[in-house]
């Protein structure tokens, strides 16, 4: 799947033509997609924190890692086909604001579509920005609009109206998606291999990972400075030239998201199909410079349920403990939500804003896009209403 989403498609990697979830409730002009030539005006990166700990990813340019979000045609258009009743029905136009409490009350166990053996995908990706002048030949890089950080009295925030250029190169990359059997989707992902270093077994918190350099981590560095997240508050920003202090120190807890010497079977089966793919795919290559890190989902078929929570293991299959350096730098070692279905459940979620309805446990909510769209497009309705009202421009 990573193979296939990355193919050149009309001279730009497949997953570069797919819809974000803004696109998906008209919010695309402020989406969180890199510059697209089919678009009159350039899409813009607008998300700079790290889900679950608003922790920012500094690069060791000063830069702050941004993030993208994409959902393939298969996801689209079904969120396209939720009327306003909350039924399913793909011939209706997607005019007016989700609504799912319907579907949370008569249908709850709606899954996601799949056609054949494989359905719905919902990606992420983390983007490194590269200082003037650096020019990688062994990852994806690509041209970008990025919305300006600023400093305000409520912290760091991004602004929706500043934007420079810059290019930029993918550093990892999430794939959940539908397969048979597998509802609650499969969570794989991947990250550049010159990223950061794996913490060798009995490392001590006063010890160095490694003696090299990588994209994330300075030689030598011990590991309780790995993975140190300041949050907004300790972090500064210089508004002119875009760049923080301090810069994050990145190493993996967790290689191919097994704790050491646990679950090795695991590890043994990751590793060889890195080797087998990337042999396939011969060193000329640029994508043999990216290594799956791991995947987890139910060791059981169609176990998925409305309100289900999963704050143990006992569902769970391959890598337990997975996570991506670039996009969970800072919850590797949280066990609250140390996997992907930690914080991917299928519980009802209660609204940012408490003027916004609450969504019904439904087997969808697995999704973090789904949950999103459901609560982005109620703010819309919500905003739309008060400038009709007010007789306020938009």
């Amino acid at each position: 799947m990573f193979l296939w989403l990355t193919q050149e498609w009309n001279g730009q990697p497949r997953f570069l033509s797919f819809e974000s979830p803004q696109s998906l409730i008209g919010l695309e002009g402020r989406g969180m997609m890199p510059r697209r030539t089919k678009h009159g005006n350039p899409l813009s990166f607008d998300e700079f924190l790290q889900a679950g700990t608003d922790g920012l990813l500094i690069d060791h340019n000063g830069k702050a890692v941004y993030y993208s979000q994409y959902v393939n045609p298969t996801f689209a258009d079904f969120i396209k086909g939720i009327n306003a009743d909350g039924k399913y029905s793909p011939s209706d136009d997607y005019t007016k604001p989700l609504n799912v409490q319907a579907m949370g009350r008569d249908a709850p166990n709606t899954d996601f579509p799949i056609y054949g053996n494989a359905g719905a995908l919902e990606l992420k990706a983390s983007w490194r920005v590269l200082a003037e002048g650096e020019n990688p030949t062994n990852i994806f890089v690509m041209n970008a609009e990025l919305n300006k950080l600023v400093n305000t009295p409520n912290g760091i925030q991004v602004s929706l109206s500043e934007t420079y250029s810059a290019r930029v190169a993918l550093v990892g990359f999430h794939i959940g998606g539908i397969v048979k059997g597998h509802p609650e989707m499969i969570w794989a992902t991947f990250e550049h291999n010159e990223n950061a270093p794996d913490v060798p077994p009995n490392t001590k918190m006063d010890e160095p990972v490694s003696s090299k350099n990588y994209t994330f981590y300075t030689a030598n560095t011990a590991l309780k400075d790995c993975n140190i997240n300041p949050a907004k508050d300790g972090l500064v920003l210089d508004e002119a030239t875009q760049t923080f202090t301090p810069i994050t120190q990145v190493c993996r807890r967790y290689p191919f998201g097994n704790a050491p010497n646990v679950n090795q079977g695991n590890t043994d089966n990751i590793q060889s199909l890195n080797e087998s793919v990337q042999g396939s795919l011969g060193s000329s290559d640029l994508w043999v410079n990216y290594d799956e890190i791991g995947a987890i989902w139910f060791n059981k078929e169609n176990n998925l349920s409305p309100g289900l929570s999963l704050s143990n293991n006992d569902l769970l299959t391959g890598s337990l403990s997975l996570s991506n350096s670039t996009i969970e730098t800072f919850t590797q070692h949280a066990s609250v939500m140390n996997n992907c279905f930690r914080c991917h459940n299928t519980e009802q979620e209660f609204p940012p804003k408490m003027s916004l309805d609450p969504l019904p446990a439904t087997n969808l909510n697995i999704s973090h896009a789904f949950q999103n769209i459901y609560f982005w497009s109620q703010e819309i309705d919500a905003i739309q209403a008060y400038l009709k009202n007010t007789g306020e421009k938009q």
